[in-house]
């Protein structure tokens, strides 16, 4: 998980704060009350609701009353981008959550995402502070390891608290040797109240009597009782018996006289479905002679009528084929236009053939090649015989002017070289004209004195300035190097840099001074002078002093001359070279040529012309063969086609020729008035045909129903010969007789059901009737019973009466004073001791359940989280210390040093201790907690630290992998180990837009 971005509309004294592009490693820097622990406190209300009012923590509400919430964006390895907004709402404030792909929700999507952490959990593990650290430090010697050994299995004290404030309630309630627990104290009182009230029993024999009189007489109460109860059973049922004694008599009356019928069978109401029957059979003849003459008269109306069956039969056949006559007509109409369409593209072909002077068949004019890679080929040889007759008249007229511009220049050359003064005429000259130049050659004398002098004097300064640099780089090498080592002195890093820096530049420009120069350009050029000065004096010392002004003009003509000459040998040259480029370009036309013949030669063979078309319209030819070839194709299938429909014809007439003889009437050769003929025939044999089958259908259904109506008839017949046969009897006048046996049989059945009806209202089983059917004396024997109940009535009257005495008695000792005191308290005291023995037995088992719970951390979890610290530790301690183990009562951890010493956590120093903390809570985070990729959030929990410790814990946290780390501090000298990047800086502004 990675916090992107945070956005605060408003908490505490920040409002519409935006923290844009976090780094993986993210450094909040502020002075107190930027808003660092705001900015901390925002985070977790973000992610696990704001503060109740009920609860400690502050809530952080805008003293200014504006928005109060804000948003966060995260990016999740299973969800990716999430976005998650807070603002004041009932509770812990009102959140909702976005997806990157659309999903959102609330508080139960947000547990989703953080697995189900609550912010105490996610404080304890990934969120840790000073206070954490002075924990440590506020603890006496025994508590240091309990603490260390809860952090590295929940990464807060809450473990060992749990542990100690459990060991404290528990001894508090009872130890097995002590006397001051509240517990130990009530079993001594409880052990002393017991012996006195034995002691107090003793005295009280006469009580103990009294108590087993009063169990034995509340025992014959309820022995009386349930007597009573049983003999007002006896009188309720007797009494019962009298009521429906008679009915019970009846009843077994009735069914001894249904048994002498057992096994006479008569049909349900078989006198009434007798009689039914035999009503029913009138009709069915009725109704059977009525459809015998209705189809004797269908069958003369179906003779008199005559259907041309044989026509019948073939009617798909006609059906079909005057559904084409249409078609027919209509074929014979295009085959009209065909032949004419055939004839006008053999006319189209024979003009193409005759334009391109061909005798080929169309077959072999088809074969020919007109592919779209031929006719690319036939358009770039047209386009390059037009390209290549354009540039060849262009040339033709640039060949003429390169032409004549090229003699014209050599006819200015020859004219301008005949103007030139002869070799030994131009040295007099010179000879005469060197008087007239000894002037200039003085000033020219006099600038080379001046240059000499003025580097010279550059010479001088550049050899003093070398000294200069010598010794100001001796002074900021030897300043450099000061600052170097004062700053690893301090420990200083940035500071040690800059002073390396110049010692480097420093040393690099000593060395460089103290080389041997090569001699640079300005040397160089003061030997130049120097030399160009003593050939001057020399020439000025040779001269003579007569006057040459004639030599001058002659000789400044002649210059210009010789300029003319040279200018126009150039122009020549080039001009040569213009004409040379027309020429080779002819050459290169004259090549093109050649090689287009021959793909004109190749293309022509192609294609089937001759080379004189090719040469001149090759693209005409080519879309006229591609034309003649597309009339052939057309032509074909024109053909094919003509050839279909006159086929389509000769059929059309050979089936009118087998079905006109299925006809009455004679039919006329024209197919058309031949098939509107057949079609009226062929109706009105259908129509027949329909109205005979109407008839016919009409006599199978009279002879079906006529059937039926015979089987209802032998139906209803054999109905009664059945009911005759159940019941036995011969005829039916026999059938009467026993109909009225059953009736009577019937009406003794009734009654015996409304007997038992009544009798199943009665209290007493049929089980229990059956006995009592022989008793007589019903009334004698209720009377007894009666006499019974009073007798023990009368005694249990007596015995309420003596039991309140015995109850008397007892009270009177009980009141007496000590037994029923001590008894109280007993009870009493038995009672508390009982409950505070339970309360100290849950205090136990929470107890247990903790060490179990522990002792299976130790077991499964440990010893992988131990290692991961030890790793951390050995890097943080620069391997000082390299072992964490359990200390032997389970406590606390013993930390060994590299020399195999073994250390208790209160025996080290104050940040080693610190350290053994950090390393157990990133271990715990990266073991136990692995896959919850929540962020670290530090606040400032290094401040013990040297500046060495600092440096290797923020390297450590800068290599955790898959772990965002946001680090708030107030120190600024801790800046200097992150990159500036990494750093954001919180200012005192109560409010404003802070973005990276």
């Amino acid at each position: 998980m990675k916090i992107e971005q945070i956005h605060i509309y408003g908490y505490g004294k920040l409002e519409n704060i935006h923290l844009d592009n976090l780094e993986d490693f993210q450094v909040f820097y502020g002075e107190n009350e930027a808003g660092k622990s705001t900015i901390m406190a925002f985070i977790h209300g973000i992610l696990f609701g704001f503060p109740t009012r009920q609860q400690l923590d502050l809530r952080y509400e805008p003293k200014t009353g504006g928005k109060y919430g804000g948003r966060i964006t995260l990016r999740l390895p299973d969800y990716g981008v999430a976005l998650i907004e807070r603002v004041r709402g009932k509770a812990a404030g009102d959140v909702s959550v976005t997806l990157e792909d659309g999903t959102s929700g609330g508080e139960q999507l947000l547990k989703k995402l953080l697995g189900n952490f609550d912010k105490s959990m996610f404080q304890a593990i990934f969120s840790f502070n000073l206070q954490g650290l002075q924990n440590v430090h506020q603890m006496n010697t025994e508590d240091i390891g309990r603490f260390l050994f809860s952090s590295g299995t929940l990464g807060t004290d809450r473990l060992a608290k749990a542990e100690i404030e459990l060991q404290k309630e528990l001894e508090a309630r009872f130890k097995p040797s002590g006397k001051k627990p509240s517990l130990n104290k009530k079993l001594a009182t409880l052990k002393a109240l017991e012996a006195d009230l034995n002691k107090a029993s003793e005295k009280s024999s006469r009580y103990e009597g009294l108590i087993k009189e009063k169990d034995a007489v509340e025992r014959e109460q309820r022995t009386l009782q349930a007597e009573l109860k049983e003999i007002d059973g006896q009188i309720r049922k007797l009494k019962e018996w009298s009521r429906i004694g008679d009915l019970a008599r009846e009843e077994a009356g009735l069914k001894e006289e249904l048994q002498t019928f057992e096994g006479f069978e008569f049909p349900v109401r078989g006198v009434e479905r007798l009689e039914s029957l035999k009503q029913l059979m009138g009709p069915y003849q009725v109704q059977i002679e009525s459809l015998e003459q209705r189809r004797t008269a269908l069958l003369k109306e179906l003779d008199s009528l005559k259907v041309n069956q044989e026509l019948l039969d073939h009617e798909p056949e006609i059906a079909a084929f005057l559904e084409k006559l249409p078609k027919y007509e209509q074929t014979k109409q295009e085959g009209i236009f065909l032949r004419d369409e055939i004839a006008r593209l053999d006319e189209t072909v024979a003009v193409m053939k005759e334009k391109l002077h061909f005798t080929l068949e169309e077959e072999q004019i088809e074969e020919i090649n007109t592919d779209i890679y031929i006719k690319q080929q036939a358009e770039e040889v047209a386009n390059t015989r037009q390209r290549l007759d354009n540039l060849k008249a262009q040339l033709d007229a640039s060949f003429q002017d390169e032409k004549s511009a090229l003699e014209k220049l050599e006819s200015e050359l020859q004219t301008a070289k005949a103007s030139l003064l002869p070799e030994t005429e131009r040295t007099r000259l010179e000879k005469a004209s060197r008087i007239v130049n000894k002037a200039e050659m003085e000033r020219r004398l006099e600038d080379c004195h001046e240059k000499i002098t003025l580097l010279e004097e550059a010479a001088r300064e550049e050899a003093h300035y070398q000294k200069r640099t010598k010794i100001l780089s001796s002074c900021i090498l030897v300043t450099g190097i000061l600052v170097l080592v004062y700053g690893l002195a301090i420990q200083q890093f940035p500071l040690a840099g800059v002073g390396l820096v110049c010692a480097i530049l420093a040393g690099a420009a000593f060395i460089n001074s103290g080389k041997k120069r090569k001699p640079a350009a300005k040397q160089e050029q003061l030997l130049k002078e120097k030399e160009k000065a003593k050939q001057l004096k020399a020439e000025l010392a040779s001269m003579n002093q007569s006057s040459a002004g004639e030599a001058l003009i002659r000789l400044e003509h002649d210059n210009q001359q010789k300029s003319k000459v040279h200018s126009l040998a150039v122009r020549l040259e080039q001009q040569t070279m213009q004409f040379e480029k027309v020429l080779a370009r002819f050459e290169q036309i004259e090549r093109d040529e050649r090689e287009l013949e021959k793909n004109i030669a190749r293309l022509s063979g192609e294609l089937r012309i001759s080379e004189q078309i090719g040469r001149q319209m090759i693209m005409e030819a080519y879309r006229l063969i591609d034309e003649c070839k597309a009339s052939i194709r057309s032509k074909r299938r024109l053909l094919e086609k003509a050839s279909s429909m006159k086929e389509f014809e000769s059929g059309m007439e050979r089936k009118w020729a087998d079905l006109s003889p299925l006809f009455t009437k004679s039919m006329p050769s024209d197919l058309l008035v031949a098939g509107q003929l057949a079609k009226a025939e062929l109706e009105a044999e259908r129509k027949k045909s329909i109205l005979f089958n109407e008839k016919a259908g009409n006599v199978k259904e009279i002879e079906q129903d006529l059937e039926e109506q015979k089987k209802e008839r032998e139906s209803r017949q054999l109905e009664i010969a059945s009911l005759i046969r159940q019941a036995g009897a011969e005829d039916e006048e026999a059938f009467f007789r026993l109909g009225e046996m059953a009736a009577k049989i019937e009406k003794m059945k009734e009654r015996l059901t409304n007997i038992k009806r009544e009798l199943s209202y009665s209290s007493i089983p049929d089980s229990e009737r059956q006995a009592l059917l022989m008793m007589l004396d019903t009334d004698e024997r209720i009377h007894v019973l009666e006499q019974k109940k009073i007798e023990k009535e009368a005694l249990v009257k007596r015995f309420q009466r003596k039991l309140p005495e015995i109850q008397h008695e007892i009270s009177v000792l009980e009141e007496g004073g000590t037994y029923s005191e001590l008894l109280h308290s007993f009870r009493l005291a038995k009672s508390e001791a009982e409950e505070e023995a339970r309360e100290w037995a849950v205090l136990q088992l929470a107890k247990d359940l903790l060490n179990r719970t522990t002792d299976r951390f130790k077991e499964y979890h440990l010893p992988k989280m131990l290692k991961k610290a030890e790793e951390y530790l050995a890097y943080l301690t620069e391997g000082n210390y390299i072992k964490l183990y359990i200390a032997p009562d389970g406590n606390g951890f013993l930390i060994e040093r590299k020399d195999l010493t073994r250390f208790e956590a209160n025996e080290l120093s104050q940040a080693t201790t610190e350290q053994v903390y950090v390393a157990l809570r990133l271990a715990l985070a990266g073991t136990i907690y692995e896959k919850f990729t929540f962020p670290f959030i530090i606040d400032d929990s290094f401040v013990n630290f040297d500046g060495n410790r600092v440096k290797r814990v923020i390297e450590l946290l800068k290599n955790l992998e898959n772990r965002q780390v946001l680090f708030f501090t107030c120190h600024e000298h801790l800046l200097g180990q992150f990159d500036s990047r990494q750093i954001h800086r919180l200012g005192k502004e109560p409010a404003g837009t802070i973005r990276r």
